[in-house]
């Protein structure tokens, strides 16, 4: 990315979109290893006897990560998201269409990662509580049991992190490159036609350029 003339405002947009390059990977990668136990046997075990004792004990079970469904989510968000993340290189070249985007892509990832944070959040049928509706039906000797299919522990912190990060850059990378567009809007045109009529975006920016410019009188 060096060799390119472009305005520092500029430069931390297309930097800061390019970082969900690799926050979308970890994404893809932490859903297809979320993937892989579900099909393995443990998983089928764990949800056999967490039907059980349902069915014995009238225990809910809990929420285990965010199910097969949940997982191919993250894999679809991380790719979403690491394509979101090259379009940095063009926005760095001043591409409008690479503008748009962005705009339009890194708004709607933030959506969806954060009504994934929020849902996850609102979860109320945890582990943690899982077992502790264990210890208090008198059956805590069924607890190792189900401990011992379980999936290792830092499986759903790694997820609500990346989760969260995901988020988080994403809206400083939207808010980085409105900033970007507000303040250099010259900077993106469309290259296959240098003389080409300013678009929606161009017009609205300079009325609100011209709005705010001081009386001179």
């Amino acid at each position: 990315m060096t060799g390119i003339d472009a305005p520092r405002a500029v430069r931390v947009a297309a930097w800061l979109t390019l970082a969900m390059v690799p926050v979308g990977l970890l994404l893809a990668l932490h859903g297809l290893l979320e993937l892989r136990w579900w099909g393995t046997g443990e998983a089928s075990r764990l949800l056999a006897l967490l039907g059980q004792l349902q069915e014995e004990y009238g225990l809910i079970p809990p929420a285990l990560l965010r199910g097969r469904d949940g997982a191919v989510q993250l894999v679809v968000l991380g790719a979403a998201g690491m394509a979101y993340g090259i379009l940095g290189f063009w926005i760095l070249r001043g591409r409008l269409w690479a503008r748009t985007w962005a705009l339009a892509a890194g708004g709607l990832t933030f959506l969806v990662g954060l009504i994934g944070v929020g849902s996850d959040a609102a979860e109320a049928h945890t582990p943690g509580s899982y077992f502790a509706q264990m210890r208090g039906s008198a059956i805590p000797e069924r607890i190792p049991a189900v401990r011992e299919l379980f999936y290792p522990g830092w499986y759903s912190w790694a997820e609500d992190i990346l989760q969260g990060l995901q988020v988080l850059v994403t809206l400083a990378a939207v808010i980085a490159l409105i900033a970007a567009v507000i303040a250099h809007s010259e900077y993106f045109l469309p290259r296959a036609s240098a003389d080409a009529e300013p678009d929606e975006w161009d017009a609205a920016l300079a009325r609100m350029r011209q709005q705010t410019k001081p009386d001179p009188e």
